[in-house]
């Protein structure tokens, strides 16, 4: 069973990297004091994900930024917790083709939406989450150090503390001081 699925997410990366060839954006770097829109996207499986991405969507809204969160919860069905959580949208494995990438509404305008700034709080490989990024149309995009990977415009290496809480913190900082002539 491994091994299908190893077959059909190196699938789903390489059609993701064709047409990420294919995606004009126009980059440009933006620090929490200069966005005026900011998309967050994280793994909402687990209420502590969700919990600290509010906080932060909360944080980003005081500095008169309109926040866009965008949650994956990796089950069939989004728990009945976030049914209910306004600025919130989420998706799961049913909204999900047969190779990882994410097919319906909501998610494609959450890719559409010129952000200024994306934020990628998920500390490990999602594909889908790496898809959204990927081709998102987001001016400048920000996530945790991958290997090899050129999705983001900034990455912060949170090997040493793989905690969401220090990530965050790293990216308060990082997000806040770039940039500030």
């Amino acid at each position: 069973m491994k091994f299908c699925v190893g077959i059909r997410t190196k699938l789903g990366y390489y059609i993701l990297n064709k047409r990420i060839m294919k995606v004009s954006r126009h980059k440009q770097v933006y620090n929490l004091d200069t966005a005026k829109s900011v998309g967050i996207i994280f793994n909402a499986t687990k209420q502590s994900s969700f919990d600290a991405a509010k906080e932060l969507a909360e944080y980003i809204s005081k500095k008169q930024a309109d926040v866009f969160a965008l949650g994956f919860v990796d089950s069939k069905e989004i728990l009945n917790y976030y049914s209910d959580r306004s600025g919130f949208d989420f998706f799961s494995r049913k909204n999900l083709n047969w190779y990882g990438k994410p097919n319906n509404p909501v998610t494609e305008k959450f890719i559409n939406r010129e952000t200024d700034i994306l934020i990628d709080l998920s500390l490990e490989n999602f594909f889908p989450i790496q898809y959204i990024v990927g081709l998102s149309k987001a001016r400048f995009k920000s996530g945790r150090f991958i290997e090899g990977d050129s999705y983001y415009d900034l990455m912060i290496d949170i090997r040493k503390n793989n905690e969401l809480s220090s990530f965050i913190k790293h990216l308060k900082h990082y997000l806040s001081t770039i940039n500030n002539i």
